[in-house]
């Protein structure tokens, strides 16, 4: 059974326990991720910065707000930042041993630029947790956003860069990120995975594990190359739990996929 009991933190009145659904959408993980995160998603483009190499150009979140209907309005729903209610779904995570994907659709932005308060927002309800004495679930994100700001997040959650080519590693690093994910849009690793069921299962196959990008080294990400319900990034019965981005663990390559 749910209740709404409040209690008083710092002066600010938050909810113990899941009252936050009423605002904030969240899922509980998905075929890729595995059942062991939660997920919060923002409105693709509205939280993205233009410059994003996906954005109408192929972006898989912006597909799939055109095929459901209801994933759009449920992004938009996580524009409120109420940091009360953010600090209740983290202790929910917390609750049932979960960790948190942040942003599988949209990113830190907001009218194009950084949205600052939903930044402090995130950062009062992991300090009010610790400050409490409790662990923090583990917690992560990729951003195509290269702002200190961001980074400055990485002593609660892992903090990964998107980037594609070495312009995008250079104002990732210049900003202070220390954990990259290659996007290789650029097919420059492999060419994008084949819809055919048995080329796809060769391309898997021939996808080195481990590459050196100026003088870099990235894990291809597991699951693009062991394959969908044979990895997960979390813990899900049945598959493999990689949590090589989940707890921060290497940088990681995405093939074109």
């Amino acid at each position: 059974r749910r209740h709404t009991r409040l209690r008083t933190v710092t002066g600010v009145q938050t909810c113990a326990l899941p009252i936050w659904e009423k605002i904030m959408k969240v899922a509980n993980g998905n075929d890729k991720l595995g059942k062991g995160c939660l997920v919060v998603s923002r409105p693709v483009g509205d939280t993205c910065p233009s410059s994003c190499a996906f954005l109408g150009n192929g972006c898989y979140a912006e597909q799939t707000e055109k095929i459901y209907p209801g994933v759009r309005p449920a992004g938009m729903q996580n524009l409120i930042t109420e940091r009360g209610r953010i600090r209740s779904m983290i202790l929910d995570a917390i609750r049932q041993g979960k960790s948190i994907r942040w942003h599988e659709r949209g990113d830190w932005f907001l009218n194009g630029e950084l949205d600052t308060n939903y930044v402090e927002n995130v950062m009062w309800a992991c300090e009010s947790i610790v400050s409490e004495g409790k662990s923090l679930p583990d917690m992560w994100f990729y951003t195509h956003i290269y702002d200190s700001r961001l980074v400055s997040m990485e002593k609660y959650m892992n903090v990964y860069a998107s980037i594609h080519n070495a312009n995008d590693k250079a104002a990732a690093v210049s900003a202070g990120f220390k954990l990259f994910a290659w996007c290789d849009s650029d097919e420059k690793i492999a060419t994008k995975r084949p819809r055919n069921k048995a080329k796809a299962d060769a391309w898997r196959k021939s996808l080195p594990k481990l590459v050196v990008i100026d003088d870099t080294k990235y894990v291809t990400c597991p699951e693009i190359r062991r394959g969908r319900g044979v990895v997960t990034c979390t813990p899900t019965k049945g598959s493999v739990s990689c949590d090589l981005c989940v707890r921060g663990l290497a940088n990681v390559l995405f093939p074109s996929h």
